[in-house]
């Protein structure tokens, strides 16, 4: 590295990778600017260049320099490793992979670049490559144990984990019986429980078990060893000494639900669904009560039982887990809480149950049947819960009252302002400042702060969590430590493509590969592939659908408008057409929604059963126009007689409507610019302002869409604002696209 260098010269180049390595960047261009002086040629010092010119976002720079250093020196291993870093830095990790091997051809032997290929053979599931990677560097290097256990790590993520335990032995029998010494007891100790974790994993529990209490003494983290020692038993069917062992592991961490978990396995009381009979919630019931008994203090012994205690028990245990929660302050309540919304009944009983503490604290400030008197403030967080369970339910503006008699009550406690700033849609910071007036300064500072680093947490989860301990630098120098910033937060560059089908591709396979479950993904899937003119990839979208809900709107659309374009296809020609339409002709007897039916009786139907649902209604209207465009009045019509029907609910505030704001958006779209009918889609505007008052995109009366709204004439700024529009998200709620996507569609 810096070869053919004069003595000066080579120093100064150390110099600009050490500069690279620590972030001082500046201080490495004028190292290279100083030797390219003397030797503009020098290909390395080109190279290194351009790689830090990347780190401070000049990438087309960059990518310039670092080609010029290579054709100026090809022969050189550095030039090709930093090519591939800069391929890397931009996930381009197949690039990437080509760089490092050709720079592998000229130095074999280099420790670094052989490290770098490994993480992204790793990355790319290249397992038998990274197999061979790992290897090599443990030939090269047998002495350091991260070198025999990530020889160990490929054979494992390789499907092999017998012999990733072979190698571990076989490193450990190249070490003297007084092994570790005490600097190294811990490291060691960890090696020793991942081989009895691959010995579980292979199914040699009898062999993990022995080999766990042979290495006893070895292993530090003796939780761990409980852990995995408890694991064992519970595979091998001992449950009595599970049990006894899960008992121990409580005594030493009373609020690990996984421990409660295990401890109903090994007592026969546990279900994967949380499903039990009578009989088994009585003894769920005995158990947890004795368990409170031994660890009053654990918060998790008293909310376990809130899933499986039904009715008068529940609401008791209930009452019993909320009160000292309130009393104390507990922002996260009413998310510990949510899941039990899932549960028939029980989200009923809680509003009973809040409504109660809240009257009976605002009357007497006493929770009911207690003589002690609470402190203000549980008052507060009652109205905090109360909020947070109003919106879960739907009911904005109840819950948007509750939130700003909080902040009435207590203007300077920081998460009443996250609570309406992140339910509520965003918000101009005129209104935030309004918001947030009564907040001191330091308060202030506090939740901008908070704001900050909810925007930078969904940056960085875009990011690849492991980028930092995967990155290394160049060569010989040590590993690189340069996390990159997503250059494109907003998605503004992405949609600047040439070819944006391409890049919806790559996203697609991801969604398809990650979440093959999920509606949303084969919603896309059809769309992306109608739009690409692939046939049978969108039948196999409608398939899909059809598997996953049959009687969904967006199903029943994709399908309606997929055999309406078919329809009106020219007959075929070619052969690959010919193929295709067999294949559609040989299919769609199966199919139950359309059997011995023309498609518009099967969008008749298809209202029949769903006659009462606006977003059915929607989907038949759209598809009656596109089948019928005569029929565009009928269309419309039946999208404005669906009824707003009262959801029946037994808490104090009785029913409500079963509209949601996100449905009628798209409905108001629909007539917007789907059907352009724009009297109607004015009437539908109107007719939804009074169902949701709150509401920008339909300017409800108490929105600050609205000039002379409540919220703009409010003279308490603490009391924020009131609207509960869903801005942007509404866009992607569109997953049906528009009739227009078809018309190019051709065999």
């Amino acid at each position: 590295m810096g070869a053919s260098l004069p003595s000066k010269e080579a120093n100064l180049f150390k110099l600009i990778v050490k500069s690279y390595e620590t972030k001082q960047y500046k201080k490495g261009l004028r190292a290279a600017d100083t030797i390219l002086k003397k030797f503009p040629d020098h290909g390395e010092t080109l190279s290194m260049k351009g790689l830090t010119l990347n780190c401070m976002d000049r990438k087309s720079e960059a990518y310039e320099l670092v080609r010029l250093g290579l054709k100026n020196d090809l022969k050189s291993h550095v030039c090709w490793h930093v090519y591939g870093l800069l391929y890397r830095s931009d996930r381009e990790y197949r690039e990437a992979i080509k760089c490092y091997r050709n720079a592998l051809r000229i130095d074999p032997d280099n420790i670094e670049i052989l490290r770098d290929l490994s993480l992204l053979q790793a990355q790319m599931r290249d397992l038998t490559g990274f197999v061979e990677t790992r290897q090599q560097l443990l030939t090269l290097k047998p002495n350091h144990r991260m070198n025999w256990i990530g020889f160990a790590v490929s054979h494992h993520l390789n499907s092999n984990a017998l012999k990733a335990v072979e190698i571990l032995e076989a490193y450990e029998g190249t070490l003297d019986d007084d092994f570790p010494p005490d600097n190294e007891r811990c490291e060691h100790g960890e090696m020793l429980l991942y081989k009895i974790s691959l010995l579980e994993e292979s199914g040699s529990i009898e062999r993990a078990i022995d080999e766990l209490h042979k290495k006893e003494p070895k292993i530090v983290d003796k939780l761990a060893y409980k852990e995995q020692e408890v694991s064992l038993l519970v595979k091998l069917g001992r449950f009595e000494e599970g049990a006894t062992l899960f008992r121990a592991l409580l005594s030493m961490n009373p609020d690990n639900y996984r421990y409660y978990e295990g401890l109903q396995k090994c007592v026969g009381l546990y279900s994967e669904k949380g499903h039990y009979s009578p009989d088994q919630i009585e003894q769920l019931d005995s158990l947890y009560t004795s368990l409170r008994q031994q660890y009053n203090w654990s918060s998790a012994v008293k909310r376990i039982p809130l899933d499986f205690l039904q009715g008068d028990r529940f609401r008791e245990a209930a009452d019993n887990y909320i009160r000292p929660l309130l009393t104390k302050g507990v922002p996260s309540l009413f998310s510990d809480l949510s899941p039990l919304y899932d549960h028939p009944g029980k989200a009923e009983i809680l509003e009973q149950l809040i409504i109660e503490l809240e009257h009976a604290i605002r009357t007497t400030g006493r929770y009911p049947g207690r003589a002690d008197k609470e402190p203000p403030s549980t008052l507060m967080w009652a109205l905090f819960l109360l909020a947070q369970h109003y919106d879960r339910r739907g009911q904005y503006d109840v819950a948007l009252s509750k939130i700003n008699e909080a902040i009435e009550h207590t203007p300077t406690v920081i998460d009443l302002y996250s609570a309406k700033l992140y339910d509520s849609p965003s918000k101009s910071t005129t209104e935030e400042d309004n918001d947030m007036s009564k907040l001191l300064p330091s308060q202030k500072k506090k939740m901008r702060q908070k704001q900050r680093k909810a925007e930078a947490r969904a940056k960085k989860e875009a990011e690849g969590k492991n980028e930092e301990s995967n990155a290394s630098s160049v060569s010989k120098t040590g590993k690189r430590n340069v996390k990159p910033v997503d250059p494109d937060p907003h998605g503004e560059k992405l949609l600047q493509v040439e070819d944006p089908l391409s890049e919806a591709t790559k996203y697609l396979k991801l969604l398809q590969k990650n979440s093959p479950h999920s509606l949303e993904t084969h919603l896309l899937s059809f769309e992306v592939n109608v739009r690409k003119q692939k046939v049978l990839l969108a039948f196999q979208a409608v398939k899909q659908l059809l598997r996953l809900n049959a009687e969904h709107p967006d199903t029943h659309c994709c399908l309606i408008k997929f055999f309406h374009k078919v329809d009106s296809m020219a007959a075929p020609v070619t052969d690959a057409e010919k193929v295709i339409w067999s294949v559609l002709e040989a299919e769609r007897p199966a199919i139950s929604q359309l059997q011995e039916k023309s498609l518009i009786e099967a969008n008749q139907i298809f209202l029949e059963k769903h006659q009462d649902s606006l977003m059915h209604r929607a989907a038949v209207a759209e598809l009656l126009y596109a089948l019928q465009p005569d029929k565009n009045p009928e269309a419309v019509k039946l999208v404005e007689e669906s009824k707003n029907n009262l959801v029946s609910r037994s808490g104090a505030l009785g029913p409500v409507g079963e509209w949601t704001l996100k449905d009628c958006i798209r409905v108001h779209r629909l007539l917007e610019t789907v059907l352009l009918d724009q009297n109607a889609a004015l009437r539908w505007k109107e007719q939804c302002a009074k169902c949701f008052p709150y509401s920008t995109y339909f300017e409800g009366r108490l929105s600050s869409a609205m000039p002379n709204s409540v919220y703009n004439q409010i003279k308490n700024p603490e009391n924020g604002s009131a609207n509960h529009s869903v801005g942007g998200t509404a866009d992607s709620l569109a997953s049906n696209g528009k009739l227009e996507a078809f018309k190019d569609l051709t065999i």
